[in-house]
């Protein structure tokens, strides 16, 4: 291990991506699933490479971080992201990008809903807070609704099932639907 001295402290020296040995990009091909450079470094065009920007541009639907009220939104919007994602029947890319509307909406749902009770819920501020978050519930909800089918319909898709946009309810065996003789011996009409 090699030492240097950095802000007065001796540390160990990390390797750099030109200190180490040239490999054969034939051998890296072989190795790995994704395409590298001499370096290791993800070539441009892999698969990895092409949705690399994909999470950044689903933090950005969900609010920025420019002032304290942002924070809170955004942070809220993340963790309602986070929440439903996992119950989705499929995560591709429309269905993240809708869940991040959706999860903005109902953060700001909640944050104008909290503002209306701190301007009280009878006053006429507190009153139109309360509009602007129930336009929040209402954009949210429909929002939801349309990822919900669109998570389905990509789901379906997946695991190679025509799409049937109404589902059909299975109807009960007839050996479990009582007959009218049935109900008649019980004491039914």
């Amino acid at each position: 291990m090699t030492l240097e001295k950095s802000h007065g402290k001796a540390r160990p020296t990390l390797p750099r991506a030109s200190d180490l040995p040239e490999i054969d990009p034939t051998e890296l091909e072989e190795k790995l699933s994704i395409p590298r450079g001499v370096h290791g470094h993800v070539l441009p065009g892999a698969k990895l490479a092409v949705g690399a920007r994909f999470a950044h541009t689903v933090k950005k639907s969900m609010g920025g971080q420019t002032t304290k009220v942002n924070r809170i939104i955004t942070r809220d919007a993340k963790q309602t992201f986070a929440n439903i994602l996992p119950v989705m029947a499929s995560d591709v890319a429309p269905v993240r990008s809708l869940l991040a509307v959706a999860s903005r909406h109902c953060a700001l749902n909640a944050y104008f809903t909290a503002r209306a009770e701190e301007a009280g819920l009878d006053s006429t501020l507190g009153l139109q807070y309360l509009e602007i978050a129930d336009r929040q519930s209402q954009r949210y909800e429909r929002v939801l609704v349309t990822c919900h089918d669109l998570a389905r319909i990509h789901a379906q898709v997946r695991d190679n099932k025509p799409f049937d946009p109404v589902p059909k309810l299975a109807a009960p065996a007839a050996e479990e639907r009582p007959t009218t003789i049935d109900m008649v011996e019980e004491g039914g009409e």
